[in-house]
């Protein structure tokens, strides 16, 4: 999903890997399968180095999106996901002021919304995506709860995000990860996802850098009852 980022990307990776941001993915899965997802990352702690950048007319010979464009841009793109089979209701938004950006969709099932956002994904990125993005797993049945990205993630990239002077400051951005359930969740296969007191969610909290290093990380099941 942070591939409809791109034009964020854009601008905050002029800033180095010095800027601090939190991203938060929420949830919220029915019996049948189906669910609610909302994505929100936060670049307001970056707020005036982004402005800063905004103000030239480009970057690394690369013209710099008015805010119009960002706008209609962002809004395209969610047009194209709700055209997507089994995703509906989506909407978003960009804030400006304090770089906040938001989507919330509706799904039929996991494996649709894999499917939805791989396919935009590769839209977006002209088909050059990474050969692994077909495997992730994303799915949700006979009240088993799977996720497994960390092999997604293109070593190539690893090593370029390691190399930067300003590797260690991600330790700053946080990025945290939760799944809701309407029954109660039995087992965690991650030791360092937290079960909420109702036991109806599961969080896990990760640091750019922990996600860089360790991959795996991202890689868990949740076991809810029957």
């Amino acid at each position: 999903m942070v591939k409809i980022f791109k034009y964020f990307v854009f601008l905050v990776l002029p800033m180095g890997l010095s800027s601090c941001f939190e991203l938060i993915e929420d949830t919220t899965l029915n019996a049948d399968g189906s669910g609610n997802y909302k994505l929100t990352l936060n670049l307001s702690a970056s707020t005036t180095r982004i402005n800063s950048i905004m103000a030239m007319d480009s970057v690394d010979g690369k013209k710099v999106p008015s805010r119009n464009e960002l706008n209609t841009e962002f809004q395209k793109h969610l047009k194209k996901l709700e055209a997507k089979e089994g995703i509906s209701n989506v909407s978003g938004s960009i804030n400006t002021e304090n770089w906040i950006v938001k989507v919330d969709l509706n799904f039929k099932s996991l494996a649709e919304l894999k499917e939805g956002m791989i396919a935009l994904s590769k839209e977006i990125n002209k088909h050059k995506s990474s050969e692994n993005i077909n495997e992730v797993q994303l799915s949700y049945q006979d009240n088993l709860y799977t996720r497994k990205f960390g092999e997604f993630i293109p070593e190539k990239w690893q090593n370029q995000i390691k190399s930067d002077q300003d590797f260690s400051r991600l330790n700053e951005g946080k990025c945290v990860f939760i799944q809701r359930f309407d029954r109660e969740v039995s087992e965690v296969s991650s030791k360092e996802a937290r079960i909420s007191k109702s036991k109806k969610a599961v969080m896990l909290q990760l640091s750019p850098t922990e996600i860089v290093n360790h991959p795996e990380k991202l890689d868990y099941t949740i076991k809810t009852a029957p």
